[in-house]
């Protein structure tokens, strides 16, 4: 794009999470480009970060999914978009994307959503609901699995959809960047002084994280006499009565003094490093960032057997195992989850080490910050080339 543009990306919150840091790092992408980046949420812990870039935050409650607030919001993002004379309107969530479609039917611009997660389908009140993020000019899909659910779902034509890997940030997840002290800071702040094995789930604390199911998974770990672990959760918490829940699950198993909850993670470098197994074992995910973040920093995956999980770690029967970076279980399949933490601490660290750097070297390949902000930029001239084709 020779021209300087505005675009204005919506998304519910910029806390932390895939999403909302794919929104920092495009917005990073457009100010460095010479562009106007505008973002619109409901506020949260990246604001500071977002604005640190040179973006421009706006508050307004589109999170929700009140009908009469989804109006009254695409009418203000319409005046916002004249008054502030965006050219693209990019929707990262279905509520707002409702009133981004609205309000870019309103002043003609060109509207454009990411599908980042596999929204489930229970009739047509929901499909209907989804089917916003496919009425774009362009829908960017996260990984292959799910530009295959856009086709099936919505019967999209192909030259709408972009395929867009999720990244990471090469010189933040570096295993060379790490000092001593970054290590010891992170180990006394998790509570793991070395002596036991760390397995790490990052993610919000919610029920589609699995976390439950995790702790099932280590109950039979203690209950056949296996390995004493630390077990990290580490995220915001969605529902204090769910993170309640599973306390209360671990203490019934026998397992609670394994469990860590250390909140917001922010330095998720040093936690990885100090980490033996991580796990993401999540049914609904776009592309688990968490997953190629710890491959990064060259550490073991146990991931679902879903669409996503398949394509993030190379995973028997798909490959064998001397080329695998992860192990693959069922979704919510305590035993099979229990039997993979089994067998991957069962091996030496140094078998450990080499699949973490299979994993590594093909991240390190395939999901790069590069790629992800120039296959946007690129997305945002071609929507804009065809309308002015038009």
């Amino acid at each position: 794009m020779s021209e300087r543009i505005t675009v204005l990306q919506v998304i519910p919150r910029m806390r932390a999470g895939g999403a909302e840091l794919g929104c920092l790092q495009i917005a990073d992408a457009l100010v460095k480009a010479g562009h106007r980046a505008i973002v619109v949420s409901e506020g949260g812990q990246l604001v500071p970060q977002l604005e640190a870039v040179g973006a421009e935050h706006v508050i307004l409650p589109v999170a929700t999914k009140n009908p009469a607030t989804l109006v009254a919001n695409a009418r203000q993002l319409a005046v916002m978009i004249r008054s502030q004379r965006v050219d693209i309107i990019h929707a990262r969530s279905r509520a707002p994307a409702w009133s981004a479609l609205i309000a870019a039917r309103r002043t003609g611009i060109a509207f454009v959503t990411t599908y980042h997660s596999e929204y489930s389908e229970r009739g047509r009140i929901k499909n209907l609901y989804n089917s916003v993020m496919a009425r774009s000019d362009t829908v960017i899909a996260v990984s292959d699995y799910m530009a295959h659910l856009i086709r099936t779902r919505y019967h999209t034509p192909e030259e709408r959809i972009a395929i867009i890997h999720r990244a990471f940030d090469e010189t933040v997840f570096d295993p060379e960047s790490l000092s001593p002290e970054r290590m010891a800071a992170m180990r006394q702040q998790l509570d793991a002084d070395g002596g036991k094995p760390v397995l790490l789930l990052a993610g919000r604390i919610t029920p589609r994280k699995a976390q439950q199911h995790l702790i099932d998974a280590l109950g039979i770990l203690k209950a056949s006499g296996g390995i004493e672990c630390v077990c990290v959760l580490a995220g915001e918490v969605e529902k204090p009565e769910f993170k309640a829940a599973l306390q209360a699950q671990a203490e019934k198993l026998g397992v609670a003094d394994w469990l860590r909850f250390p909140g917001h993670v922010r330095d998720m470098s040093a936690a990885y490093a100090v980490t033996d197994i991580s796990l993401n074992i999540s049914e609904q995910e776009g592309l688990p960032r968490v997953a190629i973040e710890a491959q990064a920093m060259g550490v073991p995956m146990i991931v679902s057997d879903t669409g996503p999980g398949r394509e993030v770690a190379l995973t028997p029967p798909d490959v064998p195992l001397s080329a695998a970076s992860g192990l693959r279980v069922p979704y919510a399949d305590p035993a099979a989850t229990a039997q993979a933490i089994a067998t991957l601490l069962s091996w030496t660290p140094d078998e450990r080490r080499q699949m973490g750097a299979r994993g590594a070297a093909r991240v390190r390949s395939l999901f790069t910050l590069a790629q992800l902000k120039s296959k946007t930029l690129a997305v945002y001239d071609t929507v804009l080339s065809r309308r002015r084709g038009r």
